[in-house]
Protein backbone atom coordinates (compact mmCIF):
# COMPACT_ATOMS: atom_id res chain seq x y z
CA UNK A 1 0.00 0.00 0.00
CA UNK A 2 2.84 2.26 0.46
CA UNK A 3 4.21 1.92 -3.30
CA UNK A 4 0.93 2.86 -3.87
CA UNK A 5 0.09 5.80 -2.33
CA UNK A 6 3.71 7.60 -3.01
CA UNK A 7 2.60 8.71 -6.36
CA UNK A 8 -0.77 9.96 -5.14
CA UNK A 9 0.98 12.33 -2.43
CA UNK A 10 3.62 13.31 -5.30
CA UNK A 11 0.42 14.34 -7.41
CA UNK A 12 -1.34 16.40 -5.11
CA UNK A 13 2.11 18.15 -3.64
CA UNK A 14 2.75 19.34 -6.90
CA UNK A 15 -0.51 20.28 -7.24
CA UNK A 16 -0.60 22.38 -4.79
CA UNK A 17 2.23 24.09 -5.41
CA UNK A 18 1.12 24.63 -8.97
CA UNK A 19 -2.09 26.31 -7.57
CA UNK A 20 0.18 27.90 -5.18
CA UNK A 21 2.27 29.63 -7.85
CA UNK A 22 -0.50 30.11 -10.69
CA UNK A 23 -1.99 32.12 -7.92
CA UNK A 24 0.59 34.34 -7.03
CA UNK A 25 0.80 34.39 -10.64
CA UNK A 26 -1.89 36.14 -11.62
CA UNK A 27 -2.09 38.20 -8.86
CA UNK A 28 0.89 40.04 -9.92
CA UNK A 29 0.08 39.88 -13.47
CA UNK A 30 -3.08 41.88 -12.53
CA UNK A 31 -1.78 44.08 -10.62
CA UNK A 32 1.39 45.07 -13.10
CA UNK A 33 -1.54 45.69 -15.88
CA UNK A 34 -3.33 48.32 -13.26
CA UNK A 35 -6.36 45.37 -12.33
CA UNK A 36 -7.97 47.35 -9.71
CA UNK A 37 -9.73 43.69 -8.66
CA UNK A 38 -6.97 41.38 -8.79
CA UNK A 39 -8.72 39.10 -6.20
CA UNK A 40 -10.94 38.05 -9.03
CA UNK A 41 -7.84 36.42 -11.26
CA UNK A 42 -6.70 34.87 -8.27
CA UNK A 43 -9.93 33.35 -7.50
CA UNK A 44 -10.05 32.07 -11.41
CA UNK A 45 -6.83 30.62 -10.79
CA UNK A 46 -7.74 28.37 -7.88
CA UNK A 47 -11.15 27.43 -9.91
CA UNK A 48 -9.52 26.67 -13.21
CA UNK A 49 -6.59 24.87 -12.21
CA UNK A 50 -7.18 21.03 -12.30
CA UNK A 51 -5.28 17.91 -11.35
CA UNK A 52 -4.34 16.80 -14.74
CA UNK A 53 -3.24 19.27 -17.92
CA UNK A 54 -6.55 18.10 -19.88
CA UNK A 55 -9.04 19.09 -17.18
CA UNK A 56 -7.33 22.47 -16.83
CA UNK A 57 -7.71 22.74 -20.10
CA UNK A 58 -11.28 21.89 -20.53
CA UNK A 59 -11.86 24.63 -17.53
CA UNK A 60 -9.69 27.15 -18.97
CA UNK A 61 -11.91 27.01 -22.30
CA UNK A 62 -15.47 26.27 -20.63
CA UNK A 63 -14.22 29.23 -17.99
CA UNK A 64 -12.95 31.61 -20.40
CA UNK A 65 -15.79 31.10 -23.05
CA UNK A 66 -18.71 31.39 -20.35
CA UNK A 67 -17.02 34.23 -19.08
CA UNK A 68 -16.99 36.01 -22.52
CA UNK A 69 -20.65 34.75 -23.34
CA UNK A 70 -21.79 36.30 -19.65
CA UNK A 71 -20.11 39.46 -19.71
CA UNK A 72 -21.62 40.22 -23.14
CA UNK A 73 -24.68 39.65 -22.50
CA UNK A 74 -24.24 42.04 -19.28
CA UNK A 75 -23.28 44.93 -20.91
CA UNK A 76 -26.32 44.21 -23.08
CA UNK A 77 -28.20 44.57 -20.29
CA UNK A 78 -26.54 47.57 -18.73
CA UNK A 79 -27.13 49.47 -22.09
CA UNK A 80 -31.25 48.48 -22.33
CA UNK A 81 -32.18 48.70 -19.10
CA UNK A 82 -31.91 51.45 -16.93
CA UNK A 83 -30.36 50.58 -13.21
CA UNK A 84 -33.80 51.41 -11.12
CA UNK A 85 -34.97 48.51 -8.49
CA UNK A 86 -37.63 47.33 -11.08
CA UNK A 87 -35.61 47.05 -14.66
CA UNK A 88 -32.71 45.98 -12.87
CA UNK A 89 -34.61 42.99 -11.29
CA UNK A 90 -36.34 42.79 -15.30
CA UNK A 91 -32.59 42.04 -16.42
CA UNK A 92 -31.07 39.61 -13.82
CA UNK A 93 -34.31 37.30 -14.34
CA UNK A 94 -34.42 38.04 -18.45
CA UNK A 95 -30.39 37.28 -18.29
CA UNK A 96 -30.14 34.62 -16.53
CA UNK A 97 -32.96 32.69 -17.29
CA UNK A 98 -32.30 32.95 -21.17
CA UNK A 99 -28.44 31.70 -20.10
CA UNK A 100 -30.23 28.94 -17.91
CA UNK A 101 -32.40 27.67 -21.03
CA UNK A 102 -29.38 28.05 -23.00
CA UNK A 103 -27.22 24.98 -21.18
CA UNK A 104 -29.76 22.66 -23.30
CA UNK A 105 -27.22 23.54 -26.07
CA UNK A 106 -24.27 24.05 -24.11
CA UNK A 107 -23.07 23.59 -20.36
CA UNK A 108 -20.52 26.98 -21.47
CA UNK A 109 -23.86 29.01 -20.56
CA UNK A 110 -23.97 27.93 -16.88
CA UNK A 111 -20.80 30.10 -16.28
CA UNK A 112 -22.24 33.07 -18.52
CA UNK A 113 -25.31 32.74 -16.07
CA UNK A 114 -22.70 33.51 -13.18
CA UNK A 115 -20.50 35.98 -14.86
CA UNK A 116 -23.98 37.87 -16.32
CA UNK A 117 -25.02 37.93 -12.01
CA UNK A 118 -21.78 39.32 -10.74
CA UNK A 119 -20.45 41.92 -13.41
CA UNK A 120 -24.29 43.22 -13.89
CA UNK A 121 -24.88 43.01 -9.83
CA UNK A 122 -21.23 44.71 -8.88
CA UNK A 123 -21.45 47.01 -11.41
CA UNK A 124 -24.67 48.51 -9.72
CA UNK A 125 -23.94 52.37 -8.93
CA UNK A 126 -20.58 52.40 -10.71
CA UNK A 127 -20.06 55.89 -12.88
CA UNK A 128 -19.01 53.38 -15.69
CA UNK A 129 -20.90 50.26 -15.85
CA UNK A 130 -19.80 48.95 -19.06
CA UNK A 131 -15.71 49.56 -18.31
CA UNK A 132 -16.40 48.23 -14.78
CA UNK A 133 -18.04 44.55 -16.33
CA UNK A 134 -15.05 44.46 -19.13
CA UNK A 135 -12.39 44.92 -16.45
CA UNK A 136 -13.81 41.64 -14.31
CA UNK A 137 -13.90 40.25 -17.80
CA UNK A 138 -10.16 41.21 -18.03
CA UNK A 139 -8.83 40.29 -14.47
CA UNK A 140 -10.85 36.63 -15.23
CA UNK A 141 -9.23 35.96 -18.90
CA UNK A 142 -5.60 37.11 -16.81
CA UNK A 143 -6.39 33.92 -14.11
CA UNK A 144 -7.55 31.55 -16.66
CA UNK A 145 -3.99 32.58 -18.92
CA UNK A 146 -2.16 32.00 -15.64
CA UNK A 147 -3.75 28.59 -14.73
CA UNK A 148 -2.74 27.28 -18.05
CA UNK A 149 0.50 28.24 -18.81
CA UNK A 150 1.37 26.66 -15.72
CA UNK A 151 -1.19 23.89 -15.67
CA UNK A 152 0.88 23.03 -19.05
CA UNK A 153 4.41 24.74 -18.83
CA UNK A 154 5.04 23.06 -15.05
CA UNK A 155 5.00 19.70 -13.86
CA UNK A 156 2.26 18.84 -16.34
CA UNK A 157 0.43 16.03 -15.25
CA UNK A 158 -0.31 15.06 -18.13
CA UNK A 159 -3.98 12.49 -18.83
CA UNK A 160 -2.09 10.64 -21.76
CA UNK A 161 0.55 9.84 -19.17
CA UNK A 162 -1.85 8.62 -16.59
CA UNK A 163 -3.81 6.44 -19.54
CA UNK A 164 -0.83 4.86 -20.62
CA UNK A 165 0.38 3.70 -17.22
CA UNK A 166 -3.14 2.09 -16.76
CA UNK A 167 -3.44 0.39 -19.80
CA UNK A 168 0.61 -0.95 -19.30
CA UNK A 169 -1.19 -2.33 -15.71
CA UNK A 170 -4.32 -3.14 -17.36
CA UNK A 171 -2.96 -5.34 -20.15
CA UNK A 172 -0.56 -6.86 -17.70
CA UNK A 173 -3.39 -8.34 -15.86
CA UNK A 174 -5.32 -9.47 -18.86
CA UNK A 175 -2.20 -11.55 -19.46
CA UNK A 176 -2.14 -13.06 -16.03
CA UNK A 177 -6.10 -13.65 -16.10
CA UNK A 178 -5.04 -15.54 -19.88
CA UNK A 179 -2.77 -17.61 -17.88
CA UNK A 180 -4.60 -17.84 -15.20
CA UNK A 181 -7.77 -19.60 -17.47
CA UNK A 182 -5.25 -21.58 -19.50
CA UNK A 183 -3.60 -23.30 -16.46
CA UNK A 184 -7.41 -24.13 -14.49
CA UNK A 185 -8.41 -25.38 -18.01
CA UNK A 186 -5.30 -27.69 -18.53
CA UNK A 187 -5.72 -28.79 -14.62
CA UNK A 188 -8.92 -30.92 -15.31
CA UNK A 189 -11.28 -27.77 -16.39
CA UNK A 190 -10.89 -26.00 -12.85
CA UNK A 191 -13.59 -23.58 -12.20
CA UNK A 192 -12.61 -19.96 -11.75
CA UNK A 193 -13.80 -16.71 -10.69
CA UNK A 194 -16.79 -16.09 -13.10
CA UNK A 195 -16.13 -12.38 -12.63
CA UNK A 196 -12.73 -12.62 -13.48
CA UNK A 197 -13.20 -9.88 -16.48
CA UNK A 198 -15.53 -7.50 -14.89
CA UNK A 199 -13.50 -5.04 -13.41
CA UNK A 200 -11.60 -4.96 -16.12
CA UNK A 201 -14.17 -4.56 -18.75
CA UNK A 202 -15.57 -1.40 -16.50
CA UNK A 203 -12.23 -0.36 -16.54
CA UNK A 204 -11.49 -0.90 -20.08
CA UNK A 205 -14.60 1.51 -21.26
CA UNK A 206 -13.37 4.11 -18.95
CA UNK A 207 -10.39 4.32 -21.05
CA UNK A 208 -12.42 5.57 -24.04
CA UNK A 209 -13.39 8.51 -21.99
CA UNK A 210 -9.86 9.37 -21.17
CA UNK A 211 -8.42 8.97 -24.88
CA UNK A 212 -10.97 11.40 -26.31
CA UNK A 213 -9.57 14.06 -23.23
CA UNK A 214 -6.05 13.49 -24.99
CA UNK A 215 -7.51 13.87 -28.31
CA UNK A 216 -9.59 16.59 -27.89
CA UNK A 217 -7.38 18.85 -25.76
CA UNK A 218 -3.51 17.68 -25.18
CA UNK A 219 -2.85 17.15 -28.77
CA UNK A 220 -2.79 20.26 -29.59
CA UNK A 221 -0.07 21.37 -26.99
CA UNK A 222 1.83 17.86 -26.82
CA UNK A 223 3.06 15.29 -29.44
CA UNK A 224 1.82 12.14 -28.62
CA UNK A 225 1.70 8.80 -31.09
CA UNK A 226 -2.08 9.00 -30.83
CA UNK A 227 -2.39 6.22 -33.68
CA UNK A 228 -0.44 4.17 -31.23
CA UNK A 229 -3.05 4.74 -27.89
CA UNK A 230 -5.68 4.34 -29.69
CA UNK A 231 -5.22 1.47 -30.87
CA UNK A 232 -4.27 0.18 -27.57
CA UNK A 233 -7.30 1.47 -26.29
CA UNK A 234 -9.30 -0.65 -28.64
CA UNK A 235 -7.53 -3.79 -28.83
CA UNK A 236 -8.07 -4.10 -24.38
CA UNK A 237 -11.93 -3.89 -25.23
CA UNK A 238 -12.15 -6.53 -28.10
CA UNK A 239 -9.41 -8.62 -26.14
CA UNK A 240 -11.73 -8.46 -22.87
CA UNK A 241 -14.65 -9.07 -24.62
CA UNK A 242 -13.20 -11.92 -26.44
CA UNK A 243 -12.39 -13.61 -23.01
CA UNK A 244 -15.27 -13.02 -20.66
CA UNK A 245 -16.93 -16.17 -21.69
CA UNK A 246 -13.99 -17.81 -20.57
CA UNK A 247 -14.74 -18.79 -17.50
CA UNK A 248 -18.41 -19.90 -17.99
CA UNK A 249 -17.29 -22.05 -20.45
CA UNK A 250 -14.82 -23.94 -17.47
CA UNK A 251 -17.39 -23.29 -14.61
CA UNK A 252 -20.23 -24.94 -17.06
CA UNK A 253 -18.05 -28.03 -17.04
CA UNK A 254 -20.07 -30.71 -14.70
CA UNK A 255 -18.42 -34.09 -13.37
CA UNK A 256 -14.68 -34.67 -13.41
CA UNK A 257 -12.76 -32.80 -16.29
CA UNK A 258 -10.57 -34.40 -18.84
CA UNK A 259 -6.40 -34.14 -19.29
CA UNK A 260 -5.82 -32.02 -22.42
CA UNK A 261 -3.58 -34.04 -24.85
CA UNK A 262 -2.86 -30.50 -26.62
CA UNK A 263 -1.04 -29.58 -22.87
CA UNK A 264 2.17 -28.23 -24.17
CA UNK A 265 0.89 -26.23 -27.38
CA UNK A 266 -1.45 -24.10 -25.44
CA UNK A 267 0.78 -23.22 -22.88
CA UNK A 268 2.94 -22.18 -25.64
CA UNK A 269 0.01 -20.22 -26.62
CA UNK A 270 -1.32 -18.75 -23.29
CA UNK A 271 2.14 -18.07 -22.85
CA UNK A 272 2.94 -15.93 -25.75
CA UNK A 273 -0.24 -14.27 -26.05
CA UNK A 274 0.48 -13.09 -22.55
CA UNK A 275 3.99 -12.01 -23.29
CA UNK A 276 2.19 -10.55 -26.20
CA UNK A 277 -0.72 -8.61 -24.41
CA UNK A 278 2.10 -6.93 -22.35
CA UNK A 279 4.03 -5.62 -25.11
CA UNK A 280 1.39 -4.23 -26.43
CA UNK A 281 0.17 -2.74 -23.74
CA UNK A 282 3.94 -1.12 -22.30
CA UNK A 283 3.99 0.31 -26.03
CA UNK A 284 7.24 -2.00 -26.55
CA UNK A 285 8.60 -4.08 -29.89
CA UNK A 286 7.93 -7.57 -29.74
CA UNK A 287 8.59 -10.39 -31.96
CA UNK A 288 5.78 -11.81 -33.17
CA UNK A 289 7.02 -15.19 -34.47
CA UNK A 290 7.05 -17.27 -31.18
CA UNK A 291 3.26 -16.08 -31.26
CA UNK A 292 2.94 -16.98 -34.54
CA UNK A 293 4.35 -20.24 -34.25
CA UNK A 294 2.39 -21.53 -31.30
CA UNK A 295 -0.88 -20.79 -32.98
CA UNK A 296 -0.18 -22.92 -35.93
CA UNK A 297 1.28 -25.54 -33.54
CA UNK A 298 -2.02 -25.41 -31.75
CA UNK A 299 -3.86 -25.59 -35.43
CA UNK A 300 -1.62 -28.71 -36.94
CA UNK A 301 -2.19 -30.44 -33.47
CA UNK A 302 -5.41 -30.42 -33.29
CA UNK A 303 -6.03 -31.56 -37.26
CA UNK A 304 -3.94 -34.28 -36.27
CA UNK A 305 -6.08 -35.27 -32.80
CA UNK A 306 -8.77 -35.18 -35.12
CA UNK A 307 -7.61 -37.15 -37.87
CA UNK A 308 -6.72 -40.13 -35.32
CA UNK A 309 -10.29 -39.29 -34.03
CA UNK A 310 -9.40 -38.88 -30.24
CA UNK A 311 -11.71 -35.71 -29.81
CA UNK A 312 -14.34 -38.29 -30.21
CA UNK A 313 -14.32 -39.07 -26.77
CA UNK A 314 -15.96 -35.83 -26.28
CA UNK A 315 -20.16 -35.95 -25.61
CA UNK A 316 -21.19 -33.33 -27.69
CA UNK A 317 -22.00 -30.63 -24.54
CA UNK A 318 -17.97 -31.32 -23.01
CA UNK A 319 -16.94 -30.86 -26.37
CA UNK A 320 -18.16 -27.43 -27.34
CA UNK A 321 -17.07 -26.32 -24.23
CA UNK A 322 -13.80 -27.74 -24.74
CA UNK A 323 -13.27 -26.43 -28.09
CA UNK A 324 -14.86 -23.77 -27.33
CA UNK A 325 -12.08 -22.85 -25.12
CA UNK A 326 -9.63 -23.82 -27.29
CA UNK A 327 -11.02 -21.89 -30.32
CA UNK A 328 -11.69 -18.45 -27.99
CA UNK A 329 -7.60 -18.61 -27.55
CA UNK A 330 -6.52 -19.69 -30.64
CA UNK A 331 -8.56 -16.95 -31.64
CA UNK A 332 -6.97 -14.37 -29.23
CA UNK A 333 -3.44 -15.33 -30.89
CA UNK A 334 -4.60 -14.79 -34.20
CA UNK A 335 -6.34 -11.38 -33.48
CA UNK A 336 -3.49 -10.18 -31.68
CA UNK A 337 -0.71 -11.72 -34.54
CA UNK A 338 -3.25 -8.73 -36.94
CA UNK A 339 -2.33 -6.08 -34.01
CA UNK A 340 1.35 -6.37 -33.88
CA UNK A 341 1.07 -6.40 -37.99
CA UNK A 342 0.00 -2.81 -37.68
CA UNK A 343 2.09 0.08 -38.22
CA UNK A 344 1.23 2.08 -35.28
CA UNK A 345 2.87 -0.83 -33.45
CA UNK A 346 5.81 -1.62 -35.34
CA UNK A 347 7.68 2.10 -35.01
Amino acid sequence: MASESKPLISSHVRHGLKVGLASVLSYVVSAWVGMPYAYWAVITTVIVMQMHVADSIEMSLYRFTGTAIGAGMSVLMILVFPPTPGWTLAAIFLGTGVCAYLTRYNARYRMAAITLAITFLTSLGADHRVEFTLFRVAEIGIGVLCAFVVSVAVWPNRTASVLQERLRVQYAQVAANLVLLMDSFLEHQRKVDPDLFFDLARDAQSNRELFNKVYSTERRFYRDDLAQLSTQVNVLNSVVERLQSTPNLLNEVEGEGWDIIMTPELQRLAQAAANALRAIGAGAHYDSRPLATAVDQVEKRFIELREQGVIERFEVRRYFQVMGFINTVQHLGEYLLVVLNRKEMRR
